[in-house]
């Protein structure tokens, strides 16, 4: 576990840390989705399931069927096919972080959140994007939807809210052999979030979103040592995403699945009694 011998109660916990410790995602059930051209593996606990919230994708879930996406566009819902692009989301995962203090306390640091997405766009009339595939043009498709959510909480009184001011704040980074475009945003008053996109193809994105919460207090803006520490677990959990393409005539066996090093009984069991239809 991450240690640190005494904490300055003037600072931010955060702000003192070289590391922390929480679940690691290598330990955790691995959940396997079959979206038609993607298969994609992730681990995590699931948060449990809020109430009226019933509509996170099932394990089988093709992107390319428009069916597979809920009549609703960001927040609002969706009734005609005005709106630029639609997206469903997964179940989400959450891990709890702490650093052991002196001899025999354990302090909590906070909670890291992960909320998993796959975006449609539509028309490109509609869109402006015609190649999801097309680093630039993806970099301007998810700097405008940001820019618009971020428009929207403005209008309605949400001061603290804040995003990119233009495309060339999006970070690069190669995960895996994979490109991902990160995106900031979030509340200066409640939580950041660190938005991750990767296409799937020229008209799907599949993006991670993390939200440490609690890390920092209200208004605080972290130091870029608060930032790196911070975002250890998102790239440990970047680090147990599988993301592989289908072979034609291929299945995948979807569901979650506990990892062999898993020491309960009851994890022997290697499936669980959700269905891969649904939760």
């Amino acid at each position: 576990m991450a240690h640190i011998d005494s904490v300055d109660t003037s600072r931010p916990l955060i702000e003192q840390l070289e590391d922390m410790y929480w679940l690691p995602f290598n330990m955790a059930p691995v959940h396997h989705y079959d979206l038609g051209l993607w298969h994609l593996s992730l681990s995590g606990e699931l948060l449990p399931k809020t109430y009226g919230l019933d509509d996170y994708a099932s394990y089988i879930t093709p992107i390319d069927s428009e069916d597979s996406y809920p009549k609703f566009y960001g927040e609002e819902p969706l009734e005609d096919s005005e709106s630029p692009y639609i997206w469903f989301e997964f179940h989400p995962i959450r891990t709890g972080c702490k650093v052991e203090v002196g001899l025999d306390e354990v302090w909590i640091v906070g909670s890291a959140a992960f909320d998993i997405r796959v975006f449609q766009v539509r028309e490109p009339s509609k869109s402006g994007v015609f190649d999801l595939s097309d680093g630039n043009q993806l970099k301007q498709f998810i700097f405008k939807a940001h820019k618009d959510r971020l428009d929207r909480s403005l209008k309605s009184g949400h001061e603290d809210c804040f995003s990119a001011w233009n495309p060339d704040e999006i970070q690069e980074y190669e995960i895996k052999g994979r490109c991902w475009y990160e995106l900031i945003d979030g509340s200066r008053a409640l939580n950041w979030c660190f938005n991750l996109y990767t296409p799937l193809s020229d008209k799907h994105l599949l993006c991670v979103a993390y939200k440490p919460s609690e890390f920092w207090p209200p208004h605080h803006t972290p130091s870029k040592k608060a930032l790196q520490v911070s975002k250890s677990p998102l790239w440990d959990f970047m680090d147990n995403l599988e993301l592989s393409k289908m072979e034609e005539g291929s299945e995948v066996i979807t569901g979650t699945l506990r990892r062999e090093n898993d020491s309960s009984e009851e994890d022997e069991c290697a499936w669980n009694a959700w269905s891969s239809e649904g939760w």
